[in-house]
């Protein structure tokens, strides 16, 4: 027992050099070749300025439209209670939050493409298709994240509501608005950041200098500009953006749980807008199912057999799955000797150090996994050929990445499990391996299989990294599929997206169920 808060220090230890070293490269701009005093004061450059003011417009639109969008059809659906198709709305809701941003970015093609089912042309390359692309990803989320929102309303509200005649705008008012106020905030910075830190989406779908975010500009200084120096600048403004506003995030109401159970009783008196309300889930179902379903068909009709028997695909898909599986073993091997410490702190009394463990755990994700790539890559590129070490570094920062969310998964578990069966463990002296196999192991394995495969299918879709620092030789599947669609082999691409879908549906389903076991689902 005395072990496991050692065993925390150590792992937080391992974590703060893993990040801090790379940052304190970044902060070390002075020393870079090239490097002037002048290039600190950004401002005066239009370059940097015109990029600042793009990462922050498209966000902003971005943010808007999803919210604005997903207000209504998580108030339809709410209102529309246990409606025909529900479930299978929701899991399709359920679908952007699991697709690799590359694989939804070629949905986006085969629908609004030159040749797609609703052809935007050139137009489709620049701030239209960001924010199409960014709609399709948070509108879903924004959506399971208010819907409960309509949940932890009352009965008895709306029956007092009906008794006074309220008006639709009064019930807005009165009723709704001020618990969808409470929450909004919160839901709004985290779809905020995600749009912010967006790589994949603006990268394809920007269409040049014109629509370059933050990200995109730090990746273009490092591989074609080959201007470090300007990358690490860039670098540190991406880092204090996103360093805001997670502190803004912190200082105002937690998000609500994504659970979504509500009962149809509550909203019996709203089916006279019940056209309303289906017009609007059906619209909302259009929009998200479109683009894969366009994807999908393209495929089918693609060159399959062409794609398929390309020795580029099988290689690129071993080093996805090599990429992926390894940054799930390891952000799941240091989130369980993190939580261990965690749960032994919490079952003493001594929450506040709890707690602070798991957030130190955690305060990875506000550092955007592009900005940590920057400092490994100045920090290693005096000394050694970076790109020789493209594996290494790609699997650490993805299971960085991938630590929060495995400590979301864990954490209920492991502290329930640690407060039912200590004085048992201690009473039978079990420790180390045994209690893992007797105790741990049977109670905790449906949890760690879902984080694994949370975090295995976040690395297998990773672009952002594997585009900074790999090269002809070290090629996955996003990195292929974003070169299939750079050279407009738009055919080859349907095939090599639905590909990389299905290999990480594969492999979610796998380590979920695997190392779950076969009930999981039942529980």
């Amino acid at each position: 027992m005395n072990r496991q808060p050692t065993s925390a220090f150590w792992v937080l230890t391992l974590l703060g050099l893993a990040v801090l070293i790379p940052m304190a490269s970044l902060l070390a701009v002075g020393r870079l070749p090239g490097f002037e005093p002048g290039d600190l004061q950004f401002w005066h450059s239009s370059y940097i300025r015109r990029v600042l003011f793009f990462s922050f417009w498209q966000a902003f639109l971005s943010t808007l439209i999803s919210l604005g969008l997903a207000l209504l059809v998580a108030r339809s659906i709410a209102f529309r209670g246990n409606f025909p198709l529900r479930n299978l709305l929701l899991k399709l809701f359920g679908l952007p939050l699991v697709v690799p941003s590359i694989v939804a970015v070629m949905g986006v093609v085969s629908v609004y493409g030159a040749e797609g089912w609703i052809p935007l042309g050139r137009s489709l390359y620049g701030l239209n298709g960001i924010l199409i692309a960014h709609v399709f990803f948070n509108l879903p989320l924004a959506v399971r994240l208010l819907l409960p929102v309509w949940q932890s309303l009352p009965d008895h509200y709306w029956q007092l509501a009906e008794q006074l005649r309220f008006t639709p705008w009064q019930r807005w008012v009165h009723i709704e608005w001020p618990a969808i106020r409470e929450n909004l905030p919160g839901v709004s910075l985290l779809v905020f950041m995600l749009c912010l830190t967006s790589f994949a989406v603006v990268l394809t779908l920007g269409g040049g200098p014109k629509s370059s975010t933050l990200e995109v500009a730090i990746y273009q200084s490092l591989r074609f500009d080959f201007d470090p120096t300007q990358a690490v600048i860039l670098a540190l403004l991406q880092l204090s953006l996103c360093l805001v506003v997670a502190v803004i995030g912190l200082s105002l109401q937690k998000l609500p749980e994504v659970e979504i159970t509500i009962s149809a009783s509550n909203y019996a008196w709203h089916n006279k807008n019940r056209l309303f309300h289906n017009l609007v889930i059906l619209l909302a179902a259009i929009f998200v199912g479109l683009p894969l379903l366009a994807m999908i068909l393209d495929a089918i009709r693609g060159p399959v057999i062409e794609v398929i028997s390309d020795n580029k695909l099988w290689q690129a898909t071993a080093y996805t799955l090599m990429i992926g599986l390894s940054a799930a073993f390891c952000s799941v091997l240091a989130g369980w000797f993190l939580l261990r410490s965690s749960s032994v702190f919490a079952n003493r009394g001594q929450i506040n150090k709890a707690k602070w463990i798991e957030l130190a755990g955690s305060v990875v994700y506000v550092v955007p996994p592009l900005v940590l790539g920057t400092g490994y890559f100045v920090l290693l590129a005096p000394h050694v050929d970076v790109f020789d070490w493209v594996f290494p570094i790609v699997i650490l920062i993805n299971a960085m990445m991938g630590l929060p969310f495995v400590i979301k998964v864990l954490s209920p578990a492991m502290r329930k499990n640690q407060m039912r069966y200590q004085n048992l463990c201690c009473s039978l002296a079990l420790q180390g391996w045994h209690k893992f196999r007797w105790i741990d192991w049977p109670l905790l394995r449906r949890p760690i299989g879902l984080a694994a495969a949370l975090v295995s299918a976040m690395a297998m879709g990773d672009l952002g990294v594997i585009a900074l620092f790999g090269s002809v030789d070290t090629t996955t599947l996003p990195l292929m599929l974003y070169q299939q669609l750079g050279a407009y082999r738009i055919p080859q691409a349907a095939v090599s997206a639905v590909f990389l879908l299905l290999m990480c549906l594969l492999v979610f389903w796998s380590l979920e169920r695997g190392l779950g076991g076969k009930d999981y689902v039942k529980n």
